[in-house]
C-alpha cells in the first residue's frame, strides 16, 4: 500500500546516512506519496516522470535520491569535482527557488557529518547570472547545476564546457508541463539530447509536474521514442484537501460593466483579502495591470466610510514580474518566502512550483485562461505538505463570472486539459544546429540522427532537415540587399552562418557564436531599455516604449512612479517621485485565452442556462446556477440577467449551431457580422478566416476580422450586405485548410508570425552586436519588407514552411475547428439593430485586423465613383 509503514521505511533506507538521518528529523511525519513512490525508481537509474498535486515535496522526491547517491560517493571514496546533474526550470525565480530549498537538506547533512562545507555543491547559471560568477561556474562546475532551457542551450555551444558534459548522471526537468506543447520545449528536448550526447553515457531523466495530462506524451517529450519512462502518478497524502476555489462578481445585478466602478470595487476586495490574511498572491493576466494593482494598493487610501485596513503599503506589498531586475525578484522571494509580505502582486512569474511560503490565499483577478493554470496559480497558496490551497476568481463582467466559475468548476474536478505537443518546429531545428556547429565540425548524418532522438523531432522530415542547413549555409535563392534598417546591424538574411562540404558543417565565424550567443532561445522579445532611478537598477521597459517618454513624463515600474529624466542608450535615467501614478509602461504579450475544453463547456453552459430559463422559469435558473457553479445569489443573478438579456434580443446559440448577428457597425458606414461559436480563441479565429476567405471570394471586397473565445466579427463595407443564400457552404469542411490559409493570407498574421520564426532561426537578430541597434519600432520591418522578399525569391523557404505550420498548429486550432464542423452545425442569421449582449461580453470589438479581397482595378474604380459623387456628379 502506499501509504503504509513498511513502504515508508523502504523508501527512506534508499537515501542511507546521514540523508535518512536528516529527513525523518525534519519530517517526523515520514515521506509524502510522491517521495515513497520517486526515491526506489530515481534511485534504481530509471527515467521517471513524477506527477503529484502542487504542495506534496516534488523537490526532494526529485532530488534526495540524488543526494543520496552522492553523499555515498563521499563516503565511499571522495566524491571527485565536476558536474552529476543538471536541473531544468522553465522559471529563473524557481531555479533560485530550488537552490534554497536544497540548501537545507545540504546544510543539515553537513552538520550530521561535522564538516566545514558540505561536500555537494550546487550553482546557477541563468541569464542573471553576473559575469564574474559564469567564469567561476565555467572554471569549477558545481556537482548539481541549476538552469534554464535558454542558459542550457548557450552552454551547450561554448567550448569551454565541453568536457564538463561527461560526468552527468542526472537530468531533472521541472514543471515539464509548461514546456511540453511549446517551442521552447522543443528547444530544451534537443538540448537534452545534445548533453546526452556529451555525456557518454545516456544519463537518466527526472520530470516534475502537478497538471500533466495525458502523461504518455509530456514522457516521450522528457525522453524521447526510444527511452522507457516510468510514470509516477501520486495521490495526494492521506488527510490533505483538494482546492477551494470562490468565485466573485464585481458587479451588482442590474449594473452594465464600467470599468472604473469594478477597478475600485476590485482594490476594496483585494484590500480586505490582504487585511483577513496572513500572505496573499495577486495573479493579474498582465504587467501594465500587475504595475497597476501593486501601485494602488500602495498608495490609494480606503474609501470614503470604510474601515483603513491594518497594512503598511509601502513595505508590505510587492511586485513580481520577469521585466523587473533580478536583485528586486530575489529579495521579493526571501520576503515572501519569510513571512515578510502581506501581498505580492505578479503576473506570470509565480505561477509555477515556487514555494511561497506563508501565502494561504490566491487572488485571480479575471479569467486565468485555462484550468491548468487555475490549477497552478491557486496552488501558489497552501505551498506545504498538509497546506490547504485556497482561490478568489474577482470577475468584472458578466462573461468573466460565468466563464469563471466553469474554470473553476473543472479545477476542482481536476479536469486538467490535454498537452497537444508540438512537432518539428524547423525554426528550433535552425538554431540548434546552430549551436551544434558551434561546439565544433559535425558529421550532417549524426546532426540528423540526434535531432531525431528528441521527441518534438523524431518524425523531423530529412529534406526539411537538409533544407534547414541550406539556408543556414546560404545556399538558397533570394535577391541581394535584404537588410536590417541599419547597415552592419546583423547579417544579411542570404548570407552563409554556417559552412558545409563532404557531409560535415561547421560555424562560419566566431561572429555567429556571438549572435547566437545575443540570441538564444525561443522567447521573442521587443527590444528593452534598462531603467535605472536615482542610481539603482529597477527593471526594464520595451525600447520603443523608453523612446516615446519626454523629460518629466512619469511612469510605473516596480509598483512606484518614476519621472523620466533622459535616455542614454538603451539605459533609461529616471528618478523616483512616488505619489500618484503615471503612464503604465506597454509590454506586448499574447491575450489570454480559454482553452478548448473550457470554451465548449462554457458554451454548453450558456446553452442549457437559456433551455432552463425558458422552461423552469427565472427564479429555478438562478438556483441551478448558485448549486451547479456554486455561485453565490448576487454572481447568480449576474449571469442569469445576462442569458435573459441575450434570449430577448436575439438567442443563446446551442452548441450544434453558428449564430450569425447583423447589425450596423457603430460610429461608421457598413455592416457587422457577429458569429457565435462553441470554440476557443484559436479555432474561432481558424473557422473565421476561412469564412472571410469565402465571402472575400463571394463578394471581392476588403474587411475587418476581429477573432475571439466563442467566435469572432467580421465588418463589411455599407454596399456589401450578406444574404441568406451567401451562407449556404460558409460552414462546410470542403477545403477547410485551404481557406484558412488564404484567409491568413489576406491579413496581417503570416507575416507577425515570420517576424518570430525568422527571430528564433537567427535569419534576424532580436538583439543586434555590441554597439548596434535597429530603429525605433523593433523588428516590424520583418514583417513588412523581409517576409514579402523571402516569398517573392523562395516560396518553399523552410522558414516559410514553418510560419505555416506554426499557424495552422500552434496559433489557430485547424482541427477543433473541423471537428465542430463534422458535427453538420446549422447556420442561423439575424438582423439586429444593435450588437447583441453575447457579441458584446464576448467578441466586443477590440483590435481590428484589415484583410485584403479588392483588387486594384476595383479599388481604383470605386474611389472613382465616391470623388464624383463627392463632387456632384461631374466628371
Amino acid at each position: 500500500m502506499i501509504d503504509g509503514k513498511d513502504d515508508a521505511e523502504n523508501a527512506l533506507g534508499l537515501l542511507g546516512d546521514p540523508v535518512r538521518e536528516w529527513f525523518t528529523g525534519a519530517f517526523p511525519e515520514g515521506p509524502t506519496p510522491a517521495q515513497r513512490l520517486a526515491w526506489p525508481a530515481i534511485d534504481s537509474g530509471e527515467n521517471v516522470l513524477l506527477i503529484s498535486p502542487t504542495g506534496t515535496g516534488k523537490t526532494l522526491a526529485g532530488f534526495l535520491a540524488i543526494v543520496a547517491r552522492l553523499l555515498r560517493e563521499h563516503a565511499a571514496d571522495g566524491l571527485k569535482p565536476g558536474l552529476r546533474c543538471v536541473y531544468v526550470s522553465p522559471l529563473r525565480s524557481l531555479g533560485y527557488d530550488v537552490e534554497k530549498n536544497l540548501s537545507i537538506p545540504l546544510r543539515g547533512v553537513q552538520r550530521l557529518l561535522g564538516l566545514a562545507k558540505c561536500p555537494v555543491r550546487v550553482g546557477v547559471r541563468t541569464g542573471d547570472t553576473s559575469a564574474y560568477e559564469r567564469r567561476k561556474l565555467r572554471e569549477g562546475p558545481p556537482h548539481i547545476l541549476i538552469t534554464t532551457p535558454e542558459s542550457l542551450s548557450l552552454l551547450l555551444s561554448q567550448s569551454g564546457w565541453r568536457d564538463h558534459w561527461r560526468g552527468v548522471s542526472h537530468l531533472v526537468v521541472d514543471e515539464v508541463h509548461a514546456l511540453a506543447a511549446t517551442k521552447r520545449g522543443a528547444d530544451l528536448a534537443i538540448s537534452l539530447e545534445r548533453l546526452a550526447d556529451a555525456a557518454g553515457d545516456d544519463p537518466a531523466r527526472v520530470g516534475l509536474s502537478a497538471t500533466c495530462r495525458p502523461p504518455d506524451p509530456v514522457a516521450r517529450f522528457l525522453v524521447g521514442p526510444s527511452r522507457t519512462c516510468r510514470i509516477v502518478e501520486a495521490p495526494r497524502p492521506a488527510g490533505s484537501k483538494g482546492l477551494e476555489i470562490a468565485v466573485e462578481s464585481l458587479l451588482r445585478p442590474g449594473e452594465g460593466p464600467h470599468r472604473g466602478l469594478t477597478y475600485r470595487r476590485l482594490l476594496r476586495r483585494i484590500r480586505k483579502a490582504v487585511a483577513d490574511n496572513r500572505t496573499t498572491v495577486v495573479f493579474a493576466n498582465s504587467r501594465p495591470m500587475t504595475e497597476k494593482v501593486a501601485h494602488d494598493l500602495r498608495n490609494e487610501p480606503s474609501g470614503r466610510g470604510e474601515a483603513r485596513h491594518a497594512f503598511d503599503g509601502e513595505t508590505e506589498v510587492a511586485v513580481h514580474h520577469s521585466a523587473l531586475d533580478a536583485t528586486r525578484r530575489r529579495d521579493v522571494e526571501e520576503r515572501l518566502k519569510a513571512g515578510k509580505l502581506r501581498a505580492v502582486v505578479t503576473s506570470t512569474s509565480l505561477e509555477l512550483g515556487v514555494d511561497v511560503g506563508t501565502a494561504d490565499l490566491t487572488v485571480q483577478i479575471g479569467l486565468p485562461g485555462g484550468v491548468a493554470r487555475c490549477v497552478q496559480r491557486i496552488g501558489r497558496s497552501g505551498h506545504r505538505v498538509g497546506g490547504q490551497a485556497r482561490g478568489l476568481i474577482l470577475a468584472a463582467t458578466a462573461a468573466e463570472v460565468a466563464a469563471g466559475a466553469v474554470t473553476a468548476r473543472a479545477a476542482r474536478a481536476g479536469a486538467i486539459e490535454p498537452l497537444k505537443p508540438i512537432a518539428s518546429p524547423l525554426d528550433v531545428v535552425c538554431q540548434q544546429l546552430i549551436g551544434i556547429a558551434c561546439a565544433g565540425e559535425t558529421e550532417i548524418d549524426a546532426a540528423y540522427d540526434l535531432l531525431r532522438k528528441a521527441g518534438p523531432t523524431a518524425d523531423l522530415d530529412r529534406d526539411d532537415f537538409l533544407a534547414c542547413l541550406d539556408f543556414l549555409a546560404g545556399e538558397l535563392s533570394g535577391p541581394s540587399g535584404a537588410f536590417e534598417p541599419e547597415p552592419g546591424a546583423a547579417p544579411r538574411w542570404t548570407s552563409p552562418r554556417i559552412w558545409k562540404r563532404n557531409g560535415w558543417f561547421g560555424v562560419r565565424s566566431r561572429r555567429v557564436q556571438r549572435w547566437l550567443w545575443s540570441n538564444v532561445g525561443t522567447i521573442n522579445a521587443e527590444e528593452s531599455a534598462a531603467v535605472v532611478a536615482d542610481g539603482t537598477s529597477i527593471g526594464t521597459v520595451e525600447g520603443s516604449y523608453a523612446e516615446r517618454l519626454s523629460p518629466g513624463d512619469r511612469f510605473v515600474l516596480d509598483g512606484r512612479t518614476l519621472e523620466f529624466r533622459r535616455l542614454d542608450g538603451l539605459v533609461l535615467q529616471a528618478k523616483l517621485v512616488g505619489g500618484e501614478a503615471g503612464a503604465l509602461p506597454v509590454w506586448h504579450s499574447d491575450r489570454q485565452a480559454l482553452s478548448t475544453e473550457l470554451a465548449a463547456e462554457l458554451a454548453a453552459f450558456r446553452a442549457e442556462a437559456s433551455r432552463r430559463s425558458a422552461c423552469d422559469g427565472p427564479g429555478a435558473v438562478r438556483d441551478w446556477l448558485a448549486e451547479t457553479l456554486e455561485l453565490d445569489s448576487r454572481a447568480a443573478e449576474v449571469v442569469a440577467e445576462l442569458i435573459e438579456a441575450q434570449d430577448r434580443w436575439s438567442e443563446t446559440p446551442t452548441v450544434d449551431m453558428l449564430l450569425i448577428e447583423e447589425f450596423p457597425t457603430p460610429l461608421e458606414p457598413g455592416w457587422t457580422y457577429a458569429f457565435h461559436a462553441p470554440l476557443n480563441r484559436s479555432a474561432s479565429e481558424a473557422l473565421g478566416r476561412a469564412v472571410s476567405a469565402r465571402l472575400g471570394r463571394r463578394f471581392g471586397r476588403d474587411a475587418t476580422f476581429q477573432p475571439a473565445d466563442l467566435g469572432w466579427i467580421l465588418r463589411l463595407p455599407d454596399d456589401v450586405r450578406v444574404a441568406e443564400a451567401d451562407l449556404a457552404d460558409i460552414a462546410t469542411l470542403d477545403r477547410l485548410e485551404e481557406d484558412v490559409l488564404e484567409g491568413v493570407d489576406r491579413g496581417e498574421l503570416a507575416a507577425r508570425r515570420f517576424r518570430h520564426v525568422a527571430s528564433t532561426a537567427l535569419m534576424v537578430l532580436r538583439n543586434p552586436e555590441p554597439g548596434r541597434r535597429v530603429r525605433v519600432g523593433g523588428m516590424n520591418w520583418v514583417s513588412t519588407r523581409l517576409y514579402p522578399l523571402v516569398k517573392a525569391a523562395c516560396p518553399d523557404h523552410p522558414l516559410l514552411r514553418e510560419t505555416r505550420r506554426e499557424i495552422l498548429c500552434d496559433v489557430l486550432d485547424v482541427p477543433a475547428a473541423a471537428r465542430w464542423l463534422e458535427s453538420g452545425p446549422t447556420v442561423r442569421l439575424r438582423r439586429l439593430a444593435a450588437p447583441s449582449p453575447f457579441a458584446t461580453a464576448w467578441i466586443a470589438p477590440g483590435g481590428d485586423e484589415p484583410l485584403r479581397y479588392d483588387s486594384p482595378d476595383d479599388a481604383l474604380r470605386r474611389l472613382h465613383a465616391r470623388m464624383t459623387a463627392a463632387a456632384g456628379g461631374s466628371s
